[in-house]
């Protein structure tokens, strides 16, 4: 009998062993689910963040691109209007070189003509003496 009742307690402590280890699995699968689930959480918290800044970046970058599209613009137009500026600038000098020239011509002629007239006087003087 007290064999029997041996067996019995060691048959019985080894379910409880059993059934203790069984749960403590049963624990741990379940810490280790707990884990899983935790660290799935944190990276999709992860990639969200990651989808924020990277938006912002596109907007922080598209928004510079359009205030330089707007300063080329600009700038564009000031050019465009320094090269008008340019190009009258030496329309005029062109103007006014022809002017001087014309009016070289015209002093040249005066000259020629006035010449021609004293060199006429001076003959009708020398004429009036012999």
């Amino acid at each position: 009998m007290r064999n029997s009742n041996a067996r019995l307690i060691l048959a019985m402590s080894s379910i409880v062993m059993l059934v203790g280890c069984s749960a403590k699995q049963a624990e741990i699968s379940q810490g280790m689910s707990d884990i899983d689930r935790q660290r799935d959480i944190q990276k999709q918290q992860v990639e969200q963040h990651a989808d924020v800044l990277k938006e912002r970046i596109s907007e922080n970058a598209e928004s510079q691109q359009k205030a330089l599209d707007a300063t080329k613009a600009e700038l564009d137009a000031q050019k465009k209007a320094a090269d008008e500026r340019k190009d009258q600038i030496a329309d005029q000098a062109d103007f006014a070189k022809k002017n001087i020239d014309d009016q070289v011509k015209t002093s040249k002629k005066v000259v020629d003509r006035n010449a021609e007239a004293a060199k006429a006087a001076l003959k009708e003087a020398k004429d009036r003496v012999q």
